[in-house]
C-alpha cells in the first residue's frame, strides 16, 4: 500500500507539477525502493584559497518518505574560534514542490557541544529540529562555513546511511591557494565520475544509486562504499601550521604542534603520584597505579575529536578541574606516566562498535577518538581507554579493538594496530545445578565471561535492581514464568572476567504428558539469533567477532528413569562447531555444550548456507527428552 501510494502521488505531482525541482515527480521507482529517504542532490563546494582559509559550502535536497527516513536531515554546523557560519537555512516544500516554510540561521538552536562545561565553551552547534505532519515531505538544507582549519577536508563519500538512495550527488573542489592537494580513491570508488573543469577545480559526482538496505551481519558502510579522500601537504591546525605527505612526517608534526608543551603537571600531583608508585619495580605496575588514579580522581565528558579540536586540553587543567574528553585525559594519563618514568603514545582512532581502520595508503587527519599505549620490549603493548572509570587496566573493548590506529610520537607518527579478539578470547562458562519440583525447576546458575562477551557485560553491576531483572527475563526469554530469586556480580578487573550468580525459579518448565515428563536440555543459553532469509544477499558479509561458549548443565533426577536414547550431537561447518554430549552420573543429568562461531568475511553466496548453521544450531537447541518416574 506505501508504494502504490507514493507511486500515485508521483503521478499526481507529474500531471500538475512536472517543472518543479523541488517534488518527487522525477524519482524513478527503483530510487524509491526500499528507502526511508532519496537525496535527489546534494552539491558540495570546497574553495580553498590559502594553507589557512577554506569555505565549505554545500546545498542538499532530501526527500523524507518515512518516520524512519527523518535522520537524513541532517540540519546542523559546528562552529568555533577557527571556524565560523556564513549561511544556514532550512526550506520545506510539500509533496507537489510547494514551499511551505523557510528556516533562518537565527531559528536554530545554539548550544554548547557539551552543555555548560566551560572548558569547551568556544565548541557549538547549532541545529534544526523538524518534524514533518505526513509524507513524503522534500528539504533544501544549505550551509556555508569557513574555516582557517584545513588540515581535515571532508571526503566525497556519497553514502553515509542505509536505506537512502541518490539521485545525484557531486562535491567540486576549487583549490586557489598554490598549496599541493593529494587525492585518494579507495577501490569501491570506480563508479564516481572525475572531471577538470579548469587547471584549478576538478568535480566528482555520483548518480542513480539505489538504497543500500541494512543486512544483518554487514561490515562497516565506510569499508565498502565509494570514498575519495583529500589533503594538503602544507595546511593549518588549531592555529599551527604543518606539513606532511607521509605518516612519519605527519605524526611528528602532531607531537610538537598538537601535544608537545601540554603535559605539565602541579608539583603537588607529581609528587602524589610519584608517592603512589614509589618502590614499584616494572613500569607495568606503576602503569596500574596511573591508571587506577585517573580513574577515581576524573570523569569523561564526551567530545568526538574533530567536533571539539584536535588539540588537547592542558593536563594541568584536566587535574584542575578532574574533567575532560578523550584528548584530555589520555594528555592527562599521558602525564601521569612520563612523572613516573613510563613511556607511553597517544594514538588516534577511528572507534565505534563496527571495526574501520584508518587508511594506511592515505597520510591525513583521521579518525575520531583518542586512547593510549605504552610499548613493551618482546610482549605486546599495553593499551588503556582512559574515557573510563571502570574499565579494566590493559583491556579494549569492541569500541576500539582490531584497527589500525595513528601512534604519535616525538619521534614521529606510526601506523599500528589495536588488540583483536579470538574465538577463544570471546568466551563464556556457565553452569547451573538443577533441581526438579514437579513441573517447575529451581537452579543456582553461574556464568563467567571474558573479552567481548566481559564487555557487554560489565556494566551490569553497576545497574538497578530493576534493570537487572528486565536483562535475565530478556536474556532467558525461553523461561516464560521465570521468578529471579536472588543474584551477584563479581568483576574481578585483574583477570578481566566478570561472574554472574543468579538464584532462579521457573514454573511449568516440565511438560507432562501422561506418564511421560518432557524436559528441554538447555534452559539458559539457547542460541536465538533468528537472521532474516533475504532472497537475494545485497552487502557484503562479514562475522566481525566469533566467540566461543561452553554450558554445563546438571539435572538431579533422583527418583527418574532417562527413556529417550542420549546420542551425542556433533555438528562442524566453516561458521563454527557445536556439540552436545549427555551422561547420567549418580542420579544427576549432565549436559555438556560447546559453541563456536568463526570470526570470518564470507562470500555473500555462502549467506543462505550461514541462515541454515543458524537454524541447525536453534534446532540442536531446543532438544528434548523423556523422563519417567521409577515406580517402586
Amino acid at each position: 500500500m506505501k508504494n502504490l501510494f507514493l507511486s500515485l502521488t508521483i503521478l499526481y505531482c507529474s500531471f500538475f507539477y512536472g517543472q518543479d525541482d523541488y517534488s518527487i515527480v522525477n524519482l524513478d521507482s527503483n530510487l524509491i525502493e526500499h528507502a526511508n529517504s532519496v537525496i535527489l542532490s546534494q552539491d558540495i563546494v570546497l574553495e580553498i584559497d590559502s594553507y589557512n582559509s577554506m569555505t565549505y559550502t554545500e546545498s542538499r535536497t532530501v526527500t523524507i518518505l518515512n518516520k524512519k527516513g527523518l535522520s537524513a536531515i541532517n540540519a546542523y554546523a559546528y562552529y568555533d574560534e577557527s571556524t565560523k557560519i556564513k549561511n544556514l537555512t532550512l526550506t520545506v516544500y510539500n509533496t507537489f514542490g510547494a514551499e511551505l516554510q523557510k528556516f533562518k540561521e537565527r531559528d536554530f538552536e545554539d548550544v554548547s557541544v557539551v552543555g555548560s562545561v566551560s572548558l569547551y565553551s568556544d565548541n557549538r552547534v547549532k541545529y534544526l529540529s523538524y518534524t514533518p505532519s505526513s509524507y513524503p515531505i522534500t528539504l533544501l538544507f544549505e550551509k556555508e562555513v569557513k574555516t582557517s582549519n584545513t588540515a581535515f577536508i571532508r571526503s566525497f563519500q556519497p553514502i553515509i546511511t542505509y536505506d537512502q538512495s541518490i539521485k545525484r550527488s557531486t562535491y567540486k573542489i576549487q583549490n586557489h591557494s598554490g598549496e599541493t592537494l593529494r587525492t585518494y580513491f579507495n577501490k569501491y570508488s570506480e563508479n564516481v565520475s572525475q572531471k577538470e573543469l579548469d587547471e584549478n577545480t576538478v568535480m566528482y559526482s555520483f548518480e542513480n544509486l539505489e538504497a543500500v538496505p541494512r543486512e544483518v551481519y554487514s561490515p562497516s558502510l565506510e569499508t565498502y562504499t565509494p570514498q575519495v579522500m583529500f589533503a594538503l601537504n602544507t595546511f593549518e591546525l588549531e592555529g599551527e601550521k604543518g606539513q606532511g605527505n607521509n605518516w612519519d612526517m605527519f605524526g611528528k608534526w602532531q607531537y610538537e604542534n598538537l601535544l608537545k608543551g601540554l603535559d605539565e603537571l602541579p608539583q603537588s600531583t607529581v609528587t602524589e603520584i610519584q608517592s603512589l608508585t614509589a618502590g614499584l619495580q616494572t613500569d607495568v605496575e606503576k602503569a596500574k597505579v596511573v591508571y587506577d588514579y585517573v580513574q577515581k580522581n576524573t570523569r569523561y565528558i564526551s567530545v568526538q575529536v574533530g567536533i571539539g579540536g584536535w588539540k588537547p586540553i592542558s593536563a594541568a587543567e584536566v587535574d584542575a578541574k578532574k574533567y575532560g574528553d578523550c584528548k584530555g585525559l589520555t594528555n592527562y594519563t599521558k602525564a601521569l606516566l612520563t612523572a613516573v618514568g613510563v613511556q607511553s603514545n597517544y594514538c588516534v582512532v577511528q572507534a565505534g562498535s563496527e571495526i574501520q581502520d584508518l587508511e594506511e595508503e592515505f597520510t591525513s587527519l583521521q579518525g575520531n577518538h583518542v586512547i593510549l599505549t605504552i610499548p613493551q620490549e618482546n610482549q605486546e603493548n599495553i593499551w588503556l581507554e582512559c574515557t573510563s572509570q571502570d574499565i579494566p587496566f590493559n583491556f579494549l573493548g569492541t569500541f576500539t579493538d582490531n584497527r589500525k590506529v595513528l601512534a604519535v610520537k616525538s619521534t614521529g607518527g606510526e601506523i599500528i594496530k589495536t588488540p583483536s579478539f579470538s574465538e577463544e578470547h570471546n568466551y563464556q562458562f556457565t553452569s547451573a545445578e538443577i533441581i526438579l519440583k514437579g513441573s517447575s525447576i529451581e537452579a543456582e546458575v553461574k556464568i563467567s565471561s571474558k573479552g567481548s562477551q566481559y564487555y557487554r557485560k560489565y556494566g551490569l553491576k553497576k545497574e538497578n535492581p530493576k534493570t537487572i531483572k528486565s536483562h535475565f527475563k530478556s536474556y532467558w526469554d525461553n523461561l516464560k514464568e521465570l521468578k529471579i530469586e536472588n543474584y551477584k556480580f563479581v568483576n574481578h578487573k585483574d583477570k578481566i572476567i566478570f561472574e554472574e550468580f543468579v538464584s532462579i525459579k521457573n514454573d511449568n518448565y516440565l511438560k507432562l504428558y501422561g506418564e511421560d515428563i518432557i524436559m528441554d536440555v538447555n534452559p539458559f543459553n539457547k542460541f536465538e539469533n533468528n537472521i532474516p532469509n533475504y532472497a537475494e544477499r545485497k552487502t557484503p558479509f562479514l562475522v566481525e567477532r566469533g566467540f566461543v561458549d561452553e554450558d554445563e548443565f546438571i539435572f538431579n533426577i533422583e527418583g527418574l528413569s532417562v527413556e529417550t536414547v542420549m546420542d551425542d550431537i556433533n555438528f562442524e561447518s566453516e561458521f563454527g562447531t557445536y556439540s552436545l554430549h549427555f551422561e547420567v552420573v549418580n542420579e544427576k543429568l549432565i549436559v555438556k555444550r560447546f559453541f563456536k562461531l568463526n570470526k570470518n568475511n564470507y562470500e555473500k553466496s555462502t549467506y543462505q548456507d550461514f541462515v541454515d548453521f543458524f537454524s541447525t544450531i536453534k534446532k540442536f537447541d531446543n532438544t528434548k527428552i523423556s523422563l519417567k518416574q521409577i515406580k517402586t
